[in-house]
């Protein structure tokens, strides 16, 4: 059972207004008449309009943290509820990662909810499938029990959202019914859907007129994120490279040339978003307000400079939101091999989790601007502090020891305090306690 409080971070932008940014321009038009085409186009709401996105996938608890967020904002506000979900990513929306035991010892399990698919599909198209039980390997079960209802909870959800025009929405559904505590969306919004709006196809035109200065802005934005995406080519024989994918024959992606696109429309082939422009997208057109994770923080920067750059406009402001609740406790005879490892990089802590000390450098680090002299004073403060305590113990604060037991020991710790198992394997109270911390949040 899931004990430890849930860390929760939240930072707002203020409140969910429908006329937020809307006299802004964005390719010749205001932002407030995107806004009604697109939303008509897509089924969205009228009136303001609060939402999240992400994959389609068995979500973590830091992802459930902002789309619990995003209803809360709704509902308050007085907004409509809306999610973006991105089915034009590489993953497997059937796959989910499990916690066995066996002989005592925890492991890490992929378990095919759906038929395996090839490397590099994407969801999008994806039939529903047919959904297999979990079976362990031969000695292993789930590590607690509350993983083995949620796996049965999981199966049930999907087998009963059989009948979805796809396998994005029969995931999709699943994952509202294990976790109701993640709202109920007035409009779900793919990925997929966006570059065939009006706006979208605005956007196409804009980039074919001048694909270099496309190009260089994209490029030029990755100083704000450099892990955030590739850079686009400038030159070959199809031309500069433009933020699209285009999908292809096997269920993949593929990228797009400005050379392309003409054979592309002769053919009536779909256009999808990279990177940086479905954030853009999402915060100019789908939602007057948008929340992000964490990772999500950190691109939206790039987004922020790749808008001011190609289409001179500036976008709108998002939300943060996390969580961290972890699934189960320590076992005993874990935490002592790696207790010195832990306190090395964390001297107050008990090798368990981030101590208190630790967590509040952390949420000032969090709180202050990217690339900010505040944000780095914050990280050197931190590893000032950190130095300073081993000074103080230099005997009982020894550096990091890497004998293969302790890696062992290490990497079975790691999985029992890892972040990232899906929400549906926690205890409905861990969850109704992580929502409840959500919604403690000042807007």
């Amino acid at each position: 059972m899931s004990e430890a409080a849930p860390e929760v971070l939240v930072r707002s932008a203020g409140p969910v207004a429908a006329d937020a940014n809307s006299g802004t321009a964005l390719l010749g038009r205001p932002l407030s008449e995107w806004r009604a085409s697109v939303r008509q186009e897509l089924g969205i709401p009228s009136g303001p309009v609060a939402g999240c996105g992400h994959q389609p996938e068995w979500w973590h608890p830091g992802i459930a943290a902002k789309f619990m967020w995003a209803a809360d904002r709704a509902a308050r506000d007085g907004a409509a509820l809306a999610w973006l979900v991105i089915d034009t990513d590489v993953r497997d929306p059937a796959e989910v990662r499990v916690p066995v035991e066996a002989d005592g010892h925890w492991s890490a399990a992929t378990h095919r909810f759906g038929p395996r698919v090839a490397p590099g599909t994407v969801p999008a198209g994806r039939p529903a499938f047919d959904v297999r039980g979990f079976e362990p390997a031969h000695g292993a079960h789930p590590a607690l029990p509350c993983v083995g209802v949620g796996l049965e909870r999981m199966r049930h959800a999907l087998s009963s959202a059989r009948g979805a025009p796809d396998a994005v929405i029969q995931v999709i559904e699943a994952v509202r019914a294990c976790t109701p505590e993640l709202g109920a969306p007035a409009a779900v919004v793919r990925s997929s859907a966006l570059l065939g709006t009006g706006l979208g196809r605005a956007i196409v035109t804009h980039a074919e007129h001048d694909p270099q200065a496309c190009a260089r802005a994209f490029n030029d934005a990755l100083a704000a994120a450099p892990r955030a995406a590739r850079r686009l080519a400038t030159d070959g024989p199809g031309g500069p490279e433009l933020p699209f994918w285009t999908p292809d024959a096997h269920g993949g992606r593929v990228r797009v040339t400005v050379g392309d696109l003409p054979a592309l429309r002769a053919r009536g082939a779909a256009l999808w978003p990279r990177a940086f422009l479905t954030g853009l997208l999402a915060r100019t057109a789908l939602f007057d307000r948008f929340v992000h994770g964490t990772g999500g923080d950190v691109y939206e920067r790039a987004t922020d400079a790749f808008a001011r750059a190609w289409l001179g406009t500036t976008l709108p402001p998002f939300d943060v939101a996390t969580a961290t609740l972890k699934l189960g406790k320590m076992a005993p005879g874990a935490i002592y091999p790696i207790f010195r490892r832990a306190r090395w990089f964390d001297p107050a802590g008990d090798g368990r989790g981030a101590s208190a000390r630790k967590r509040a450098f952390l949420s000032r680090i969090a709180h202050a601007p990217r690339a900010s002299a505040e944000r780095r004073a914050a990280y050197r403060a931190m590893i000032e502090d950190v130095a300073a305590q081993r000074a103080a113990d230099p005997q009982g604060i020894l550096p990091p020891a890497a004998t293969p037991e302790e890696r062992a020991h290490a990497a079975e710790a790691a999985l029992r305090a890892d972040r990232t198992w899906p929400i549906a394997f926690h205890p409905p109270e861990a969850v109704s306690r992580l929502q409840a911390a959500v919604r403690a949040h000042p807007r």
